[in-house]
């Protein structure tokens, strides 16, 4: 893969109207994770907070 660096150019993730409606509805916890100052953060439709994925 080039570096896109110094360029116009940009890369973003496309994910599934699924996978899109889960993360929107997990963004709320992960801020609020964050907010409690825990290290939070989303992969694909998995929300891990301090190292840890969170199940609903």
């Amino acid at each position: 893969m080039e570096n896109l660096g110094g360029t116009d150019l940009r890369m973003y993730e496309q994910f599934p109207q699924e996978v899109l409606a889960k993360r929107r509805k997990l963004g709320t916890k992960l801020k609020a994770a964050r907010d409690e100052g825990k290290k939070a953060w989303i992969v694909y439709d998995t929300l891990y907070v301090n190292g840890r994925p969170v199940r609903d």
